[in-house]
């Protein structure tokens, strides 16, 4: 599964068809919802420390950033199905139901929630666009409209041919960041397809129950309210963004340079790296030593920054899902916290040794992603943004990830701006394991994260090959091809 603005994925020419979630009875069934937002939504929404603050689109709304996906649907196009689909699928997840409110008093700027009992999805015909690039061009500017301070926050297009014995159709979905995380785009997929197919069969889905992340905002405030400076996750990340005078580590390599725009706007790229058997190679050998695939991908990066940037330490702030009831697995929603990764690989002689400080890497750390960070931010005094981004995510176990390849299946993001931000996203699937990356759009920056990620590749590589043999392979060999 690979991660990617949606420039990068092949949309058809066809028929389309608008997507908004209608409220069932008039504006006046908003009420005001006491539960509280989630302190990464509230972040989001105002100070933006934790990730990109919401910024004034040029209508005068207040914009964020978006999520999404891109499939086909293997069924014919019906109108009428796809109405009750969606709309079984939004009234599924009440964050589809919910909204924010700002109240400016002077210099304050307080947020308060409301929401609303039932919603229905209603299509709207725009009709057949000739080409790929100006089915593109709509899409962008419908899905750069969504923004946390304006409901709704997700809306969806299908795309269909003209003729009526297609068979099949693709349906894109945008959704503000304030709702949905990365495992929500995946897990919407399955959903979507699951929930049409019995639309037009008249079948029940017979879905898992999905709780509310209303309900995990109400837990994690309290989570957050019983932090204080001397709380030992404060006290880890004090500590941790001490060593950059305050800063969030960056990427080893150098990113500043003279932009191709006049506009801060990220570049991108996405590829795979390795095929499923390659994948499952490393991972019986990581296993053999007691450890994860994540282990070993993380040890990778850190034999790439030694081998690309000189260095034997590599920092960098990893998100993890904060999931951790089973009444969420099956939920959309924002359910991240971050926890900070320091991969010092000084004086290792096997890759054992290496799969050894990156396991204990994460294990040090991993319960600190509980403690929402934008309350630690507080409490240290902080409002940096992440520099440098790892995120890893096993998504093989996700409902209908068998699927994804035969589907077409592409999850997005919006356009990102900023000069010194660099992300990684490593998605292992049942295809393999892809990595997808924004980083600034200058030349430096460019040259240098393709560099990494050519280094990071080899590495993967030899890996793969060397199989059960990386017992007798020295960190220097596994670098060796890069």
């Amino acid at each position: 599964m690979e991660f990617t603005e949606l420039a990068d994925y092949p949309l058809p020419a066809g028929h389309l068809t608008e997507w908004t979630p209608r409220l069932v009875d008039g504006e006046n069934a908003w009420v005001h919802d006491t539960r509280p937002l989630s302190y990464l939504h509230e972040d989001y929404c105002g100070r933006g420390s934790t990730c990109h603050p919401p910024v004034d689109s040029e209508d005068g709304h207040h914009r964020g950033s978006w999520l999404g996906a891109a499939f086909e649907i293997p069924h014919p196009h019906d109108p009428d199905a796809v109405a009750r689909a969606l709309t079984v699928w939004m009234r599924r997840h009440e964050v589809f139901r919910t909204t924010v409110t700002e109240t400016r008093d002077d210099n304050d700027v307080r947020l308060s929630r409301r929401s609303v009992a039932d919603v229905e999805v209603s299509g709207a015909d725009i009709g057949h666009m000739r080409t790929g690039t100006r089915v593109h061009e709509h899409l962008v500017d419908l899905f750069e409209r969504l923004s946390p301070l304006r409901w709704p926050h997700c809306l969806a297009v299908t795309i269909a041919q003209d003729d009526p014995d297609a068979d099949s159709f693709v349906l894109v979905f945008g959704a503000d960041h304030s709702v949905m995380d990365a495992y929500s785009m995946l897990l919407a997929i399955g959903e979507i397809q699951r929930i049409y197919e019995c639309e037009l069969a008249g079948e029940d889905p017979e879905l898992p129950t999905a709780g509310s992340h209303l309900d995990f905002s109400v837990d994690e405030r309290v989570v957050g309210r019983s932090l204080d400076a001397r709380h030992r996750a404060v006290d880890v990340w004090s500590r941790y963004l001490a060593r950059d005078d305050g800063r969030f580590p960056a990427f080893p390599l150098p990113v500043a340079g003279p932009s191709s725009s006049h506009r801060r706007h990220q570049s991108g790229t996405s590829s795979w790296v390795l095929s499923a058997a390659q994948s499952d190679a490393i991972n019986r050998r990581a296993r053999e030593s007691g450890h994860s695939m994540q282990s070993a991908v993380l040890a990778a990066l850190a034999l790439t920054t030694r081998t690309v940037a000189g260095a034997d330490v590599t920092r960098f702030a990893m998100p993890m899902h904060t999931r951790n009831q089973a009444q969420y697995v099956s939920s959309v929603g924002w359910f991240v916290g971050m926890i900070p990764i320091e991969l010092d690989v000084r004086g290792v002689e096997s890759f054992d040794d290496c799969l050894s400080r990156a396991g204990h890497a994460v294990t040090e750390h991993k319960d600190l992603a509980q403690f929402p960070y934008p309350r630690i931010a507080e409490l240290i005094g902080v409002e940096e943004v992440p520099r440098f981004v790892v995120s890893y995510v096993d998504a093989r176990f996700i409902p209908a990830a068998q699927d994804w390849s035969r589907w077409g299946a592409r999850t997005l993001r919006g356009a990102a701006e900023s000069d010194d931000e660099v992300y990684l996203w490593i998605v292992r699937s049942p295809k393999g394991i892809s990595v997808s990356a924004r980083f600034p759009s200058n030349p430096v920056a460019t040259a240098g994260v393709h560099d990494y990620l050519n280094s990071f590749t080899a590495v993967m590589a030899r890996l793969a090959a060397a199989g059960s043999e990386t017992t007798r392979l020295s960190a220097d060999d596994l670098v060796a091809a890069s």
